[in-house]
């Protein structure tokens, strides 16, 4: 049996196995295309979930450190000059998952804006790839909040812990540490407003607003009154 019979049993005319072969070519290529797609896909969802699973477990390191920290301060009578050591650990541990999650955003991006538009082209629907958006939009109302939240374990331990050994310095190595670690923590809520500047002018928008409104009922009251 010849190409040809085979082309004719398939169905195609006698002059169509050049479009025929076209789109075979076409189609694996498609199937090709979906696979590599679907691939980096969850290889990028795969590396996300580390970082979001070791930001979480970094959380909990750092908070079992600090009352261990503090357990032998309080109980055990330490010099509690050992508190100076949580600024620089709340510090390091607040600036590295604020690079995580910049990374897990900076990976939201790219499959939103290079993988879905490639995906869209091979199945012809737009509805694939939307997890991100819609899972964003989810978050956005309670985003700001948890994160306001996780973030301000950090240099408020570190805060409380320098204004507590600030009585107690005495020589010029304690002051050295003492100043290292306000640095390290001037250096977190620096990256912290960076990072979130874009939430924190929304908040400022939204706090101005309803502090106007509330100015306004107070004015109506006043003068009904």
């Amino acid at each position: 049996m010849v190409w040809d019979d085979l082309i004719r049993q398939s169905g195609a005319a006698p002059g169509d196995e050049d479009g025929y072969t076209v789109r075979r070519l076409a189609a694996a290529n498609a199937d090709n295309r979906t696979n590599l797609l679907v691939a980096e896909y969850n290889a990028i969802r795969a590396v996300m979930a580390q970082k979001s699973a070791a930001s979480h477990t970094l959380v909990g390191a750092y908070l079992t450190v600090v009352a261990v920290i503090l357990g032998f301060v309080v109980a055990n009578r330490a010099d509690p000059r050992l508190l100076l050591a949580v600024p620089v650990l709340a510090a390091i541990s607040g600036i590295t998952i604020l690079r995580r999650r910049r990374d897990r955003e900076a990976a939201n991006t790219y499959i939103r804006d290079v993988l879905r538009p490639v995906a869209v082209e091979c199945s012809a629907d737009d509805r694939v790839f939307r997890w991100d958006d819609f899972y964003a939009r989810q978050k956005d109302s309670r985003s700001l909040l948890y994160e306001f939240g996780l973030q301000l374990v950090f240099p408020l331990s570190g805060a409380v812990c320098l204004f507590v050994t600030l009585p107690l310095l005495g020589s010029v190595g304690e002051w050295l540490a003492w100043l290292t670690g306000l640095g390290f923590l001037i250096a977190l809520v620096s990256a912290y407003v960076h990072q979130n500047r874009a939430h924190l002018a929304r908040t400022v928008t939204g706090v101005h607003a309803v502090a106007l409104n509330v100015a306004r009922r107070l004015r109506g009251r006043g003068r009904d009154s």
